[in-house]
């Protein structure tokens, strides 16, 4: 039998956020695209100073029938702190692509190993709100047993990419439509050259640099593809919180995503590099975040990525004349709003299918 991974979301370190299990449970709603008997959870308590005490932990498709996850044997457990394990593996009869219902009960507080999207289309929260960030803790990947292999695809950028808005329903038909597995390696905050180091009170979560965080995902996910969109807060962060003096050069940018793209050529990934969007007009802590010398650097970024093989120009697609058109745009003028993002996931789709990728 083989171990497949059927969801994954990236964790990070949301140290600023304060009592997000206040009421000791939490109920998630995950889609699971393949027919199985076996699955296990992924338990995550990487950012974590103290073990996550889990008291119960069920997972069902029939709110009659719920089945317990277990670790050593055991129904309660804890999950040490800095440390992420998968549970035992459990026996659940599974069709494919329904959502299967998770239930947790920890008697922590507060929880800074945190996953965050705001579509509802993979992984379902309570919230269910339109564009609102929606948290989760605990559960960051699933796997179960198959008779065989299935192509494995990595979206890897920042929060465009963390939210969901396109990344979530692209994934949704790529596994239901094609089989391909997909998991979200994106963080709000994120920058290809450099680890948060911001005056605001989300830093922390910002995260190591892509530049190296990228091995980790080549590590523990074993992508056959690679979607790559990150850099635009390697250009709205300085000045913005964040010293001036860590805006790079379009040379600094290109070099990295370059190293990138042969560290995935010597892995034999396809590695599809992704346009920088518009960010112009964008707010960031009080002030115009986008200047004429950002712009400037983005649009030489972008001239060079699409020398790249397999590069998808979604600037293009998604902007006009330096920003966002207002049918992707959110309100902020930098992330997409939820019809904006299923656009652009239908648009992505297609150059894959063109590219002869899927």
């Amino acid at each position: 039998m083989i171990e497949t991974t059927t969801w994954k979301h990236n964790f990070t370190n949301y140290a600023n956020i304060e009592f997000i299990n206040n009421t000791g449970k939490q109920h998630l709603e995950i889609f699971q695209p393949l027919a199985g008997n076996k699955i296990r959870l992924q338990l995550n308590n990487l950012y974590d100073e103290d073990p996550l005490n889990i008291t119960s932990l069920n997972i069902y498709l029939n709110s009659n029938d719920k089945k317990s996850i277990t670790l050593n044997g055991q129904s309660s457990f804890d999950i040490p702190a800095r440390l992420v394990v998968w549970s035992d593996w459990i026996d659940l009869e599974m069709p494919d692509n329904n959502f299967l219902s998770i239930d947790l009960v920890s008697s922590n507080p507060t929880i800074h190993s945190i996953g965050m999207t705001i579509s509802n289309d993979l992984v379902k929260t309570e919230n269910t709100a339109i564009q609102e960030s929606k948290y989760f803790f605990g559960i960051s990947a699933l796997q179960v047993q198959t008779n065989q292999e299935y192509k494995r695809i990595a979206f890897f950028g920042d929060s465009l990419t963390n939210q969901g808005n396109f990344t979530a329903p692209l994934s949704l038909n790529l596994e239901s439509n094609f089989q391909i597995m997909a998991a979200n390696y994106g963080i709000s905050g994120n920058r290809i050259l450099h680890a948060g180091n911001s005056v605001s009170q989300w830093s922390t979560s910002f995260g190591e640099a892509g530049f190296t965080r990228f091995d980790h995902m080549i590590s523990d996910f074993q992508p056959n593809i690679v979607v790559f969109m990150e850099g635009v807060n390697d250009l709205l962060h300085p000045g913005t919180g964040t010293p001036i003096s860590e805006l790079p050069t379009p040379e600094a940018l290109i070099d990295a995503v370059k190293v990138l793209q042969h560290k995935c050529e010597r892995h034999s990934i396809s590695f599809v590099p992704m346009t920088l969007t518009p960010a112009d007009g964008n707010i960031n802590g009080g002030r115009p975040a986008w200047t004429d010398e950002k712009e400037s650097i983005r649009l030489a970024v972008n001239r060079e990525i699409l020398k790249l093989p397999n590069a998808i120009d979604l600037a293009e697609f998604v902007g006009q004349n330096g920003q966002l058109k207002p049918e992707f745009d959110c309100g902020d003028h930098v992330h997409f709003s939820a019809n904006g993002g299923k656009l652009a996931a239908k648009y992505i789709e297609e150059q894959l299918i063109r590219k002869r990728l899927i």
